[in-house]
């Protein structure tokens, strides 16, 4: 099997932490994995991605463009700028909300119609505004989680929740662990009616 998955988001938003949390599930489960990151100015809440290359055919730790299974997108301009490289029958799993630039510029950034862009090219799309759901859970740093886990939830990793939760209980300290575990259920009961074939994209 061969899945590629590419991780988008700002500095901060644990991005990194989201691929590790994927490889090792990826080792977990007996497969090769690859990863890579490309952090910049991450610390000033630039861009970050990483590449998690999952199966035996896997050339180069950077996936190239137009093969991406799936694009988690944990900030919307993050993942439409990183959607070329989202494959054909690729989906996407995307966080709401938006983190505005911290230098102002020329252009403004609009949020909602970043949405739509994601939305018209791409048909399976799971739209949450996911830093909320983490506030209610205890924690807006569990989004990275909370979309983990909706990605196992709509089957969009080949992995199911349990396995991933494992993963977690394992790499998260132990204080953080409640708050995580709920932020992990809240986004699985979100999507859990992702499953109907009908119902190709959510916007919660």
């Amino acid at each position: 099997m061969k899945f590629d998955i590419l991780i988008a988001g700002v500095g901060g938003q644990g991005v990194v932490l989201a691929s590790r949390l994927l490889a090792t599930a990826a080792m977990d489960a007996g497969l090769h994995v690859t990863t890579a990151e490309t952090i910049g100015m991450a610390q000033r809440e630039g861009s970050v991605t990483s590449h998690v290359r999952i199966g035996d055919e896997v050339c180069g730790s950077l996936i190239p463009s137009g093969n991406a299974d799936l694009v988690i997108g944990l900030e919307p301009a993050e993942a439409a700028r990183n959607i070329h490289f989202l494959g054909m029958n690729g989906s996407i799993v995307v966080n709401e909300h938006a983190v505005m630039p911290s230098v102002n510029g020329s252009v403004k950034y609009d949020p909602d119609q970043v949405l739509e862009f994601l939305k018209s090219n791409c048909q399976d799309i799971i739209s949450i505004d996911f830093t909320q759901l983490a506030k209610q859970a205890g924690t807006y740093r569990a989004a990275n989680v909370a979309m983990l886990a909706a990605a196992a939830g709509a089957d969009l990793i080949p992995f199911p929740p349990g396995d991933m939760w494992n993963v977690l209980e394992k790499m998260v300290p132990e204080k953080y662990r409640d708050v995580n575990r709920r932020a992990f259920d809240m986004a699985l009961e979100r999507v859990s009616g992702i499953k109907n074939p009908e119902q190709q994209a959510i916007d919660i």
